[in-house]
């Protein structure tokens, strides 16, 4: 081995030995330098960060991440009989809301007493968001939504489907600033833009998106 070197050559046959080999201990080889690790243990992150920088190797960065306003998901779902107004009471008050989106209305009922009628008007007292008329009978203003017709079906279960989507309607109200609490939502159904009902039984489901001004880490 020439002393003379700073690092061992391949060629070196003091290089391959058995058990310890004194040649290499102590000595600054591509094996070993004289840095703050060195060949010892790590004791703390402090330490570990150093030689990190040291010898110019990067730590890894972890999982990449980003902040949203977390929502939560509301279904509802009543069968409206001999009245037209409901009051849903959720079982945890939403706090700081930013926006409700509703992203799905489905109303089922019998097609011989839903005869004729093309859509219904979702009024939601706490959600008022839509402009119509000045009308004193005019139900589309301050209305929530409108949930048209989807289907007629006539196979044995005689329904009427009505729906409405957020991919085709895009019913979002929003809140700046941000609503202070949610705990309730008064819904009321009209027909036609009528102001009553002309059916005795309806199935009324829907789906929100409810987001919050709290902050959820995603990855």
């Amino acid at each position: 081995m020439n002393l003379g070197q700073n690092y061992a050559s391949s060629n070196d046959p003091n290089l391959y030995r058995r058990n310890v080999n004194h040649n290499l201990v102590g000595m600054q080889t591509q094996f070993m330098n004289n840095s703050i690790s060195g060949n010892r243990i790590l004791q703390d992150k402090n330490e570990y960060g150093n030689a990190m920088v040291e010898n110019n190797v990067l730590p890894h960065p972890g999982l990449k991440s980003t902040l949203i306003n977390r929502p939560y998901k509301l279904v509802l779902y009543k069968s409206f009989s001999g009245s037209n107004t409901h009051e849903f009471t959720l079982n945890e008050t939403l706090k700081d809301v930013v926006s409700v989106k509703l992203l799905k209305a489905q109303i089922i009922g019998t097609n011989t007493t839903l005869a004729n009628i093309e859509f219904f008007v979702l009024h939601i007292d706490e959600l008022k968001k839509n402009y119509g008329d000045n009308g004193t009978t005019d139900k589309l203003k301050d209305s929530f939504a409108i949930i048209d017709l989807d289907k007629v079906s006539n196979n044995g279960t005689s329904n009427n489907f009505y729906e409405n989507t957020y991919a085709c309607n895009e019913d979002i109200k929003y809140f700046d600033p941000p609503l202070n609490a949610l705990s309730k939502l008064n819904c009321s159904l009209y027909s036609d833009n009528n102001i009553t009902i002309n059916a005795t039984a309806l199935q009324l489901k829907l789906e929100f998106l409810i987001e919050t001004k709290e902050k959820l880490r995603v990855y």
